[in-house]
């Protein structure tokens, strides 16, 4: 038994959507916890990171996560934590050469700002991303900076996806392109996997949208992680998007221009970098 496909990351740039659009694939078998993690659990335990997200560290319970209901399907899974760190292609090379990677890369400006807003209101930090990206004395600055900017510098954590499988097994779709037609790139996925474009795929549900609440105690039971997986359990997804519908919004606060700028400082000699290495076009995401 081997995993046949990785969507490997970036955080905050429609995995969660992609996972359910392919999960519904007659063709396809996505593992029953979307973010195994079981490739970066190592690096994830060792860093102690605050989301105290599910971690599989034994293979023999990483396979149980995948029930095929067809011999022929493909197994696949979603863990974002699989692009940032240094050794997991190398892990997942050797698990299985053949393996095929997908990477869904957004502005990273925009990914470092809806990654900080979506943790501030989950009560996961309270500084600021300013203070982060400028005073290193503020607590847990490490994780913070790493989490809401390192993974931004997208260049050598896709290279070495690249060089270890090959451009042939690596899919890279941007973010914007999964916003403007989602069935569209789904499909050029499904087409990378060598597997049958599929018309039942329902692409009408949001998944895993920013959402944020004026009621000070709803957004206060939202960031309570027991709260929001005891929703999603006991309710069907009509009635949940009744209850986003209510009392959230979906609109995330604008970034102030100063830190706008600050931001694509850093990242403009990597978009460049990056733009070479794939040989697309990333002028939206420039100046």
């Amino acid at each position: 038994m081997k995993v046949d496909f990785f969507i490997v990351g970036a955080p905050k740039s429609g995995t969660t959507s992609l996972y359910h659009y392919l999960n519904q694939h007659q063709d396809i078998c996505m593992s029953l916890i979307k973010e195994p993690n079981y490739f970066s659990s190592e690096e994830l335990n060792d860093q102690g990171l605050y989301y105290k997200a599910k971690v599989i560290s034994k293979l023999e319970f990483y396979h149980k996560i995948f029930i095929k209901e067809k011999d022929h399907q493909l197994l696949g899974e979603a863990s974002v934590s699989y692009l940032f760190y240094q050794n997991v292609p190398l892990k997942i090379y050797k698990y299985n050469p053949n393996a095929k990677i997908i990477i869904i890369l957004r502005n990273p400006i925009e990914r470092a700002h809806s990654h900080y807003l979506m943790d501030y209101r989950l009560g996961h930090t309270k500084i600021s991303l300013d203070s982060i990206l400028n005073d290193s004395s503020v607590k847990d600055h490490a994780l913070l900076y790493q989490q809401y900017i390192e993974l931004g510098f997208y260049y050598n954590q896709v290279k070495r996806y690249i060089d270890v499988f090959g451009h042939n097994n690596v899919c890279v779709m941007l973010y914007d392109k999964l916003k403007e037609n989602n069935e569209q790139l789904t499909n050029n996925i499904l087409r990378f996997l060598n597997v049958d474009l599929n018309n039942d795929i329902n692409f009408k549900i949001p998944y895993n949208r920013s959402k944020s609440s004026t009621n000070k105690i709803i957004q206060k039971l939202y960031s309570l992680t027991f709260i929001r997986k005891s929703v999603s359990f006991l309710f069907p997804n009509i009635i949940i998007s009744y209850i986003n519908k209510i009392f959230f919004n979906n609109k995330e606060n604008s970034l102030s221009t100063r830190l706008e700028d600050k931001l694509y400082n850093l990242y403009s000699e990597d978009i460049l970098l990056l733009e070479k290495m794939l040989k697309i076009d990333l002028s939206s995401w420039k100046r």
